[in-house]
């Protein structure tokens, strides 16, 4: 159903963008609407200093932190808008012609920039490419730094996903220029919500999975030739989920056809139909990460909140599957809430335990059916709490760490040493100050601009988080052309159109706050982000509509109640 007091978005007749709550959905049910047109800031104050959006400011946050200035001793800095002499560099229309040229189709051949990547430090690349690309390869010698050639080719040249995006990051800056955050010819990343179809039904579950298949759900046919679509853009990386992916018959077929690309997939699951069998032919069809939910270490409320018993002992089996099986890396994704936070640390502990090399850490959105445990969203200081204990296990090299909580990138730029690791956005995360750089330009949330989901009836959305905004269908118009010409793509890339503290704020290159919860909570896709600390006020406002829950008790994890680490852990209270 389109929304019915603001109709569908895209009178133009090229674009099928809309705003629509399919009637298979809990927000159809419910009746929420979603506002057709951004909001506007009406605040004439825009210094990250101002003080009507929370009780602590981005600029005070900035200013608290060691890490973020200078203080004598002897370690190196990085300023939140530090530039990278490479920078200067890029922004230069010579450069963007030379990137242009570079990473160009041509008939039969690669692009010029696969055809450097692959023949550099190869004695056997044709002699007439490594003549014709010295230049390039003396330049690629330059920017290595310290690493060894055959570092650089196992992690660069011989990774065809990082190949693939190092195309698209040069044919994005030779059209737009370098813009902060970086617009995009093509997303870095597709999450494909292979099929609505699950054997669970889980109360947060964002996409509304059912126990059957939606009736108009793409065929084989199509999904191979979205796979060629995809393919062509130069798209790195697709993470198919659902659903519950692996009881689609299709989904091997498709997955091999990735792999004949050379595209990075991933794999979401809920772990229990996983067997060892499965696990080997997911790794046959090039499958390289499988992501396992797991809501408790507990059996019984893990259970209780999938609605069927026995699934806790299922999926840690599966897990183990996951992690006997050569060439598949194990990921532990838990959706944080109310009701779980007090195990976040327990539940590193045990992915560390049972072998896994990434904790996900999944932001709960009142969408789908997790509208109807709307109240069970973590307030903005308890979201600050997790992020810091996430940056904590981050920075130990325990773990890997990542979170669809954009402000983790802010965490990370304040209260870890330039040094030290820094979330970048979807793409996981990096060491040292370049790893910074790259951030700053990934930009945090990357809704509709990094990254965009694919539905299972073919419909294009900026977030597997914001289902209502479809940016188009495959069954109309290409996916290259989707991604571009649609309603949304200005207000998604544009942080200067964001309001309350994320229109100002010192760190909104980083992050942008998550775009799904502004639309979750105000109906606006560039709203300021509730769930931050420096939005707090906003969020105390929510709650006096009843639109949010209220201040979490005394009892629940606070801000306050973490003990400093390495003096990295900034603590905020009301007032300060």
């Amino acid at each position: 159903m389109a929304d019915r007091d603001l109709g569908i978005l895209g009178s133009s007749p090229e674009y099928d963008s809309r705003t629509e709550t399919a009637a298979h959905t809990t927000a159809f049910k419910l009746n929420k609407h979603y506002r057709r047109n951004g909001a506007v800031s009406n605040c004439t104050d825009k210094s990250a200093a101002r003080a009507d959006d929370g009780h602590v400011t981005s600029h005070d946050y900035a200013a608290k932190s060691s890490y973020l200035q200078q203080s004598g001793n002897n370690q190196r800095f990085l300023d939140v808008d530090f530039q990278h002499p490479l920078e200067n560099w890029l922004g230069r229309d010579f450069v963007r012609r030379l990137l242009s040229y570079v990473s160009r189709n041509r008939p039969g051949r690669k692009t010029i920039i696969e055809e450097v990547l692959s023949s550099y430090g190869d004695p056997k690349a044709p002699l007439e490419q490594r003549i014709k690309y010295w230049p390039l390869h003396k330049f690629i010698d330059w920017m290595r730094g310290s690493a060894s050639v055959q570092t650089f080719r196992k992690r660069v040249s011989e990774h065809t996903s990082t190949v693939r995006g190092l195309v698209t990051t040069a044919r994005s800056v030779a059209e737009f220029g370098l813009t902060v955050p970086q617009r995009f010819s093509a997303p870095l990343f597709s999450v494909w919500n292979f099929t609505n179809r699950c054997n669970l039904r889980c109360r947060h579950c964002y996409q509304d999975s059912a126990h059957q298949a939606l009736a108009d759900e793409l065929t084989l046919t199509e999904k191979l030739d979205l796979v060629d679509q995809i393919a062509a853009e130069y798209v790195p990386m697709v993470a198919f989920a659902g659903g519950e992916p692996t009881i689609c018959p299709d989904l091997l077929p498709v997955l091999r056809h990735c792999q004949k690309y050379g595209m990075h997939m991933s794999l979401a699951t809920h772990g229990a139909t996983m067997t060892p069998r499965l696990a080997g032919e997911l790794a046959g069809a090039g499958v390289r990460y499988v992501e396992i939910s797991l809501d408790s270490v507990h059996p019984e409320k893990h259970d209780a909140f999938r609605g069927l018993p026995g699934m806790w002992h299922r999926t840690v089996r599966g897990m183990r599957h996951v992690v006997e099986q050569e060439g598949l890396r194990l990921g532990i994704a838990m959706c944080v809430h109310r009701e779980n936070i007090d195990e976040v640390e327990d539940m590193l502990q045990f992915a560390v335990d049972i072998g896994a090399g990434c904790f996900a850490h999944f932001n709960f959105i009142p969408v789908g059916r997790g509208l109807e445990m709307a109240a069970a969203d973590i307030t903005p200081r308890q979201r600050q709490w997790l992020l810091e204990t996430l940056n904590k296990w981050m920075q130990s090299g325990r773990i890997g760490v990542i979170s669809t909580a954009p402000q983790l990138g802010r965490v990370c730029l304040a209260e870890a040493p330039a040094e030290g690791r820094q979330s970048c956005s979807h793409a996981g995360s990096g060491g040292g100050w370049k790893a910074r750089v790259v951030a700053k330009y990934l930009g945090g949330c990357g809704a509709g601009r990094t990254y965009v989901c694919i539905e299972p009836n073919g419909d294009i959305t900026p977030c597997v988080y914001m289902p209502q905004r479809v940016l188009g269908n495959i069954r109309r118009r290409r996916f290259r052309d989707i991604f571009r010409d649609n309603e949304f793509w200005e207000l998604l890339c544009d942080r200067a159109r964001l309001t309350h503290h994320c229109e100002v704020c010192r760190f909104k290159n980083y992050c942008g706050g998550c775009r799904a919860r502004a639309d979750s909570y105000y109906g606006a896709v560039n709203a300021g982000d509730p769930g931050c600390i420096f939005n707090e006020k906003h969020w105390e406002a929510l709650v006096q509509q009843g639109l949010a829950a209220e201040t979490a008790p005394a009892s629940e994890p606070q801000p306050a109640a973490v003990k400093a680490y390495d003096g990295c852990t900034t603590t905020w209270n009301a007032g300060s």
